[in-house]
Formats: C-alpha cells, sequence, structure tokens
C-alpha cells in the first residue's frame, strides 16, 4: 500500500508541473549505485503565465525554478537529508557535462508528511518568512533547499495537492477540501484520476488488513468518485430523456408523411438511440476534459464519439482512467487506435 501511495505523490507532482513546464519522475542520476530524484521539473515560463487560475503561493513557487522534488512519507532524518545533497550534486554535474558549460544549482524541495525535527535543528532551517506555516528554509539562500512539513500547512485551496501526500488524517481532510471545489478546478483536473485509480487499484481482499484510516481514504475516495459518476450518469439520462422526446416530435412529424403510428415507433426508437449514444458521449468527454486539463477540440470529441461506437463504453472508459494525459491525446488523434 505504501508503494502505491508514493506513486500516487510522485504522480500528482509531475502531473502539476506538467501544466507550467516539463517535469518526469523517477529520474535516474548517473553515479556508482543506483539513485533516483522523485520528481524533476523545468518551468517554462510562458505556460506559467498562462494559469492565472494557479494562485501565488507555494505551488507556484515551486515551479518557478527547476528544482528536484524529494517525497518522504515519514520525517527524513539526517542521512537520508544527506542522500537528497548527494543526489543532487551528482545530477547538478551531470547536467552542466551535458549543456557543456556552468549551470546554477537546482533548487530542492523536502516534502515529508511528518516534521524532521533533527535535520530542521542541525541544519538550522528556519521557518520561511515568506512562505506558508510549515515552509522551512535554510539559514542561507545559496543552499536552495526548503522543507515543506505537510503536517504543519494551513488547511486552504492553495495546500490542497500537497497536503493529499501527508499522513492519512491529513489526506482525509485534503479528500474533503478537494471535493468542495468546484467541478472545473484545476487540482481536480489533476488529482481526480489519480486518486480514482488508487482506489480502484486495492484489491478488496487487502481493504480489511489496512490500517483504519487508509481504508477509511480508499472507501472516502471511492465513494466520492460514485457519487460525482451518479451526478454524471443523472446528467446523461437526462439528455437522453431530451433526445428521446425530440426524437418522438420528429418521428410524429414525419409520421404525417408515412404513417403515424409507424412515424411514432420510428421516432421512439431514434431518439433512444440517440439518447444513449449522446449521454455515453457527454460523459466520456468529461472525463478525458478532466484528464487532459482543457476541454477537446471538435476532432476529439467526433474521434471519441467514433471510438465509443467502435470499441464500445467499457474499452473508452479504461483508456481514460488508465492513460497518461499525453497518451489520451495521442490515442483520439489515431484513427486506428483499439
Amino acid at each position: 500500500m505504501q508503494f502505491r501511495l508514493d506513486q500516487l505523490s510522485k504522480n500528482i507532482l509531475r502531473d502539476f508541473f506538467v501544466l507550467v513546464g516539463a517535469a518526469e519522475t523517477e529520474v535516474e542520476v548517473p553515479a556508482g549505485d543506483a539513485q533516483r530524484i522523485d520528481v524533476w521539473h523545468v518551468p517554462d515560463p510562458e505556460l506559467l503565465r498562462a494559469h492565472p487560475e494557479i494562485e501565488p503561493g507555494l505551488l507556484r513557487s515551486m515551479a518557478a525554478e527547476a528544482g528536484m522534488v524529494e517525497v518522504f512519507s515519514a520525517a527524513p532524518d539526517t542521512a537520508e537529508f544527506h542522500d537528497c545533497l548527494r543526489k543532487r550534486y551528482q545530477w547538478h554535474h551531470t547536467l552542466e557535462l551535458r549543456a557543456e558549460r556552468r549551470l546554477d544549482l537546482p533548487s530542492a524541495w523536502l516534502v515529508s508528511a511528518g516534521r524532521p525535527d533533527g535535520v530542521l535543528r542541525d541544519f538550522g532551517f528556519v521557518q520561511d518568512a515568506a512562505g506558508p506555516e510549515g515552509l522551512y528554509a535554510a539559514p542561507a539562500p545559496g543552499w536552495r533547499i526548503r522543507t515543506v512539513v505537510i503536517a504543519e500547512l494551513p488547511r486552504v485551496r492553495g495546500t490542497v495537492l500537497l497536503r493529499l501526500l501527508g499522513s492519512p488524517r491529513v489526506r482525509r481532510a485534503a479528500l474533503r477540501d478537494l471535493a468542495a471545489l468546484p467541478e472545473e478546478a484545476w487540482e481536480r483536473r489533476v488529482a481526480l484520476p489519480w486518486l480514482v485509480r488508487l482506489s480502484f487499484e486495492v484489491p478488496e481482499e487487502l481493504l480489511p488488513g489496512l490500517p483504519s484510516e487508509e481504508r477509511d481514504f480508499i472507501m472516502e475516495t471511492r465513494e466520492w468518485y460514485e457519487q460525482w459518476n451518479a451526478r454524471r450518469m443523472q446528467e446523461a439520462k437526462e439528455a437522453e430523456e431530451r433526445a428521446q422526446l425530440r426524437g418522438h416530435e420528429l418521428g410524429l412529424q414525419r409520421g404525417h408523411e408515412l404513417g403515424l403510428q409507424r412515424g411514432h415507433e420510428l421516432g421512439l426508437q431514434r431518439g433512444h438511440e440517440l439518447g444513449l449514444q449522446r449521454g455515453q458521449l457527454q460523459m466520456a468527454a468529461r472525463l478525458c476534459a478532466i484528464r487532459l486539463g482543457r476541454p477537446l477540440t471538435e476532432a476529439e470529441t467526433t474521434a471519441l464519439a467514433e471510438r465509443l461506437e467502435r470499441l464500445h463504453e467499457g474499452r473508452v472508459g479504461e483508456v481514460v482512467l488508465s492513460f497518461s494525459a499525453d497518451a489520451l491525446a495521442g490515442w483520439l488523434a489515431d484513427s486506428n487506435a483499439t
């Protein structure tokens, strides 16, 4: 379970950074032993300016400059802190060799579910006056290291994605805050696919053996998704009923020409077909838009309708929930996709 939670943390952070630049997880650092950076990101100033909805605050500060992010499910100790420094210096050296010139030292962010008292004390970290409670900076700016203590972050919208990476208690509160955001909130687009995937990846038979807070988090995530999906289904049903009514009206109109009874039957049949198709398309398009972080283009909507007709709703749902945003966009663009 902890592996799945660690992957959840990295995927959410990566997908946030992808909104405003380039990012990847598990970046291998060339060295004598195996080292991997949890998340490495490089900002694109144009993309950052194009997303004013990401309010000024901790996440926007993290995204403003190239850097590495290391995520800890428990408070790191001194040895783990030194491991992070070693990775950063080795990665910096690798980047300079590739660029064949001197480069600025990348920033480093340590994101910890708990408070690493020893590290904060022994290395002189202090509360960052420019940041929220829970953000600590090294005593000299040249170190370019900050530590985020998730348990101490304020319960505000600007911290909700980071709080999803915290302890079970903090994650559950963050999940409720996320669910309370508007349907179109960008935070929901980033986190929802991964939360849903995690909640349904855990086999049912393993749930009783999980710690109660982790089990409750899984169950609350499922409940939230099922409620959200029920609303989408209701919208699809209402769309179907409207299409049936329209089909009935069209059938009656045509029935005056072909015969009232036959027209009525054709209208009901066609209305039912159109309603089902439109309802499925509407729901699938909403899920795709959440995954892509943007509305579908006209061509993508047409392609999605073709996939629903050719591959059916089950396959389309599997693709939307399991593919990355880039892979989903490629799947929609590929006329031969299966």
